[in-house]
């Protein structure tokens, strides 16, 4: 049985591959709409790659934990004396690398975001003209930053699974 498959990680090779079909498929509609919501796929699915790459530390591990969490899984190595190197690295990315700007992408994709407030211009006599310069979509990453969190991402699980062994 293959390593792949003994720790569940087709879950968090389907996320990566819809996240990629997502990007191909944003980049090939010129139809506005239809772009943001490929993009908005890119990034659920990229989040969702995270999530199940937890499921698959936590099955790796023996942990029992039905939702886990990067808090939870240290926690529950902690109790069993052990740490995981990939929650550190993961922890780290979280508050200042990629996987924060994800993850900030992923809250901006579930609410709204907090328009600006357009200013009337100062050229103008009347002051009554307001210019509005950022698009509806300004906060949604475009598909070369989703492809490099892909492949980020890609590279980050495939060398945790190459570090992992049997203990």
């Amino acid at each position: 049985m293959s390593r792949v498959a003994r720790f569940h990680a087709d879950r968090t090779n389907q996320k990566l591959y819809f996240a990629r079909l997502s990007c191909q498929q944003a980049e090939q509609t010129e139809h506005v709409q239809q772009a943001q919501a490929h993009r908005e796929a890119a990034v659920f699915h990229l989040n969702g790659a995270v999530l199940a790459f937890l499921q698959e530390l936590v099955r790796y591990y023996r942990l029992n934990d039905s939702n886990p969490t990067l808090k939870s899984i240290e926690e529950l190595m902690a109790a069993k004396g052990q740490i995981s190197p990939e929650v550190a690295i993961l922890e780290q990315l979280s508050k200042s690398g990629f996987i924060a700007e994800l993850k900030r992408a992923y809250r901006l994709c579930q609410y709204t975001p907090e328009p600006s407030a357009p200013e009337p211009e100062q050229e103008t006599s009347s002051n009554l003209i307001i210019k509005v310069t950022q698009s509806p979509q300004a906060w949604l990453p475009d598909t070369k930053i989703l492809r490099e969190w892909h492949r980020d991402l890609t590279q980050l699980i495939d060398g945790f699974r190459n570090e992992m062994v049997e203990f």
